[in-house]
């Protein structure tokens, strides 16, 4: 068993938060989710992740990427315990991260003939037990490769194939994600669509388990606490619009309604 934590390189477009060989793995519960992008792969054992009510197991060789600010638990679920490989990945380029992969909550993928990720993590402890300090460009590199893989050869899941999904839902989200930023109108996206704002209500709560408010809220939420670890000099007042809020009062008191934690506070605490 090895591990190293607080490795953070803020230099290098990708760098290494921690990393664990043959963890035995303790119950984790995050409600709010990790700050960063957290991969997560069974050495021996059996283990299972609930993500948005979703359980996911892990056997042997099996992973899971999961993105920053995810709600998820994890635990063992074989009697002989849980051993496991782990990665948090951060860098000056890991909000864009979402672009090469993009915006599911998760992607599974697991060792094959093309990359196994096993190996690429116990090469990697390797590197950094070593301190070759020089390596550290090269290492950014290595995890630009490991999201490369992820991306080309993960076990990609089967977005929603009903129709009505696919005609309404898929196109309001991809608007939303992309212009949060701008107001974002109910009434505006359901035209565009050619429905009414309360049909694309009712489609949201049976696919998406909220409303659509709900979901633009939650959001804009999870893209100003990335922007608030990720971005610490970027005043909460700037945050405010960058997020799509339009004042700043109401932003830190939405913020805390919706974290339990003032903007400032949740910077601070990560």
């Amino acid at each position: 068993m090895e591990v190293h934590f607080n490795l953070l390189d803020g230099s290098n477009p990708f760098s290494i938060e921690s990393i664990g060989y043959q963890w035995e793995q303790e119950m984790i519960i995050r409600a709010d989710g990790y700050p960063y992008y957290h991969w997560l792969q069974t050495e021996e054992g059996l283990g299972e992740v609930t993500i948005e009510n979703e359980k996911i197991r892990l056997r042997p060789s099996e992973g899971i990427l999961i993105t920053p600010f995810v709600s998820h638990y994890y635990q063992a679920i074989s009697a002989k315990g849980w051993q496991t490989n782990f990665l948090t990945i951060n860098g000056t380029f890991s909000p864009n991260i979402a672009d090469i992969l993009g915006t599911a909550p998760y992607y599974l993928a697991n060792d094959c003939q093309d990359f196994s990720y096993s190996n690429w993590t116990r090469k990697m402890l390797s590197h950094i037990k070593n301190e070759n300090q020089n390596r550290q460009q090269q290492l950014s590199i290595d995890v630009y490769t490991f999201l490369l893989n992820i991306r080309d050869h993960g076990l990609h899941r089967t977005v929603h194939t009903n129709d009505l999904y696919q005609q309404y839902i898929w196109p309001s989200i991809q608007w939303i994600e992309t212009n949060y930023v701008e107001k974002c109108d109910i009434g505006d996206i359901a035209k565009r669509l050619y429905i009414s704002p309360q049909y694309l209500n009712k489609l949201f709560r049976r696919f998406v388990g909220v409303s659509i408010y709900q979901y633009i809220l939650a959001y804009r939420i999870k893209k100003a606490k990335e922007i608030l670890v990720t971005n610490r000099e970027i005043k909460i007042k700037d945050i405010t619009f960058l997020t799509g809020f339009n004042d700043t009062s109401h932003f830190v008191a939405t913020f805390k309604k919706e974290t339990g934690f003032t903007p400032k506070e949740f910077r601070a605490f990560y």
